[in-house]
């Protein structure tokens, strides 16, 4: 008889071995047909535990218990970064459907749509829509490079999913909690020797685009002090968001992710540089306070060389505090299996912060073997997984009686 473990990695290879990415991970973009197949996949799997599939009309994979009363849900996502991970999302995604399939009742299974925010530069689309956070105007607003629109992916992405039912709405309102279980990205469960990690904060990210305008001249023949050089403005704000990132340590972080540059040729001074920036902090404030401090240097800088530096909010928002019944319940359920665990906040988003404002939620982590997050690497002990799937099964038993 197979193992719950041992059908849970199958599972996990059976959504990877869908789109295996260029190098040894696994593509599966937002919105995207590789993601519509990892939903079809994951619904056979609920049906097969008797749990009902449909899709809300944010694209989001409901798999809900018999009857029309309220119930507990867990779930992750199924899509990824490119070459991406093959924990991030399928682990918790896996490890819902196991609960449904080991306890049964009132469980159902929520599983996102777009949660990785790589293809459109903005993640956890289909939780925001679905809690009224972003709007159909708002997906159309936003293009991935090949220039397509998240509105209009969306809408191919549930016609790839026509053979499910489709929900009229989000059933919300059923839902008493919600938990989601995710592999840990970063290294600090294992080397507090823990297995399992309670999320009380979760990063509120504000994302920034800074575009420099110079002006594009020869690079033999223009003098230093003659030159606009949009890239090395650009060059300056990098180095300034390293300083600043080691100056608002440890609990807000900043990253100069994306660089374009204009005309990009060897032989040319470039004439502009647009530089994306990200943000994140665990406490309320900090973000957009270093984001002042960016800003004002990026200023500096361009002003200093003569190019124009044109600011683009994208995207803002405040840390999300988790329910404190729920992590008083989680840390219950751990205690009461003897399982190792402790408190700790998440830099990175996920649907859990957007759900949060709609029901009580929990985040659980599952510690990772070597911190190796968004990147083949990513790797757990099966033991802990087992561990998170104890668990889950038990917090998820304990809140359908009402969070204590």
């Amino acid at each position: 008889m197979i193992t719950t473990t041992r059908r849970a990695q199958d599972r996990i290879e059976d959504l990877f071995n869908l789109a295996p990415g260029d190098g040894s991970g696994a593509n599966r973009p937002a919105f995207s047909q590789q993601e519509a197949e990892a939903m079809l996949l994951v619904a056979d799997w609920a049906r097969q535990a008797g749990l009902e599939p449909g899709v809300d009309p944010f694209g989001n994979l409901w798999c809900l218990p018999p009857g029309d009363g309220p119930f507990v849900t867990s779930g992750s996502h199924v899509d990824t970064v490119p070459d991406g991970g093959r924990l991030d999302g399928p682990l918790g995604t896996v490890l819902a459907v196991e609960a449904a399939n080991r306890a049964g009742g009132r469980r159902g299974v929520l599983v996102c749509a777009a949660e990785e925010a790589a293809r459109f530069g903005a993640g956890t689309l289909g939780s925001r829509c679905m809690t009224d956070k972003l709007t159909d105007s708002d997906l159309a607003r936003m293009r991935d490079a090949n220039g397509h629109d998240a509105l209009s992916a969306r809408t191919k992405y549930l016609d790839a999913l026509r053979e499910l039912p489709i929900l009229e709405q989000a059933p919300l309102e059923r839902v008493l909690a919600h938990v989601e279980v995710h592999i840990e990205q970063r290294a600090d469960l294992r080397e507090r020797d823990l297995s399992i990690g309670i999320a009380t904060t979760i990063a509120g990210p504000v994302r920034h685009r800074l575009s420099f305008v110079g002006e594009v001249a020869h690079a033999g023949e223009t003098p230093v002090a003659e030159r606009h050089d949009a890239l090395c403005a650009a060059a300056e704000t990098v180095l300034l968001a390293e300083k600043l990132c080691r100056e608002y340590a440890p609990h807000t972080t900043v990253t100069a992710g994306t660089l374009r540059v204009h005309p990009n040729a060897l032989t040319s001074i470039p004439g502009a540089a647009e530089l994306g920036v990200d943000i994140r902090s665990v406490e309320g404030g900090r973000a957009q306070r270093l984001l002042q401090d960016l800003l004002q240097g990026a200023r500096a800088a361009a002003d200093s060389r003569g190019v124009t530096l044109n600011e683009e909010p994208l995207s803002a928002s405040e840390p999300t505090t988790m329910d404190a019944a729920m992590v008083r319940a989680a840390e219950k359920a751990c205690g009461g299996l003897g399982m190792r665990y402790g408190r700790c906040v998440s830099f990175a988003g996920h649907d859990a912060q957007h759900v949060a404002t709609a029901t009580p939620t929990a985040l659980l982590f599952v510690a990772s073997e070597n911190g190796v997050s968004h990147a083949p690497g990513e790797a757990a002990d099966w033991r802990d997984v087992e561990a998170a799937l104890a668990v889950l099964v038990e917090l998820m038993q304990g809140l359908l009686g009402g969070v204590a």
